[in-house]
């Protein structure tokens, strides 16, 4: 089992474990769909609270002293990162904001198999959106070339991007015409 496999495993056994809910996003759920591509981390949203946090700290000793300040970053709705001295990678966790767009986006994950192992995962839709917003902010190569590949896809609902990208206003640089 290769490194991120063994970090996916552990990170989404716990999560399971847990009952948090989550699904992976960012550059590794975009490698799920056969686009080859470097990333040092796992990207994650999960359905979290302040009192969550001792739930995975506990699997993650080293970072107890990070403790409270992981819970106010939940309380923000703010990113947060634990690297895996065990596999080296590093986890983003990127806490649920309650909207109309993340309550749908997170209803329509998709539960699939990746490395051999069950877990949740951003639906391709959902990924355009999400690399276009980081695109918009960033301006990275990597998210455009994510992007490019994404939309090979014949079978993706252009109603669902253009409804959605038009609600959130997101600029989305001609690639969906």
């Amino acid at each position: 089992m290769n490194i991120f496999a063994r970090a996916l495993k552990k990170i989404t056994d716990i999560l399971n474990k847990e009952g948090i809910d989550y699904m992976l996003v960012g550059g590794f759920a975009v490698s799920y769909h056969n686009r080859a591509r470097t990333t040092n981390d796992i990207d994650l949203v999960l359905q979290i609270y302040p009192r969550n946090i001792s739930q995975i700290i506990k699997y993650f000793p080293e970072w107890k002293g990070f403790e409270q300040g992981f819970k106010d970053s939940v309380r923000l709705g703010q990113l947060f990162n634990i690297t895996d001295f065990e596999t080296g990678i590093r986890y983003d966790f990127m806490t649920y904001q309650d909207s109309d767009y993340n309550w749908t986006a997170f209803e329509r994950r998709k539960e699939v198999e990746f490395f051999g192992i069950k877990c949740y995962i951003s639906s391709k839709e959902d990924l355009i959106i999400s690399k276009l917003k980081w695109h918009n902010i960033s301006e990275s190569e990597k998210q455009m070339e994510d992007l490019k590949f994404l939309l090979l896809d014949k079978e993706l609902n252009s109603d669902y991007l253009k409804i959605w990208t038009d609600r959130l206003l997101i600029n989305t640089h001609g690639l969906l015409e």
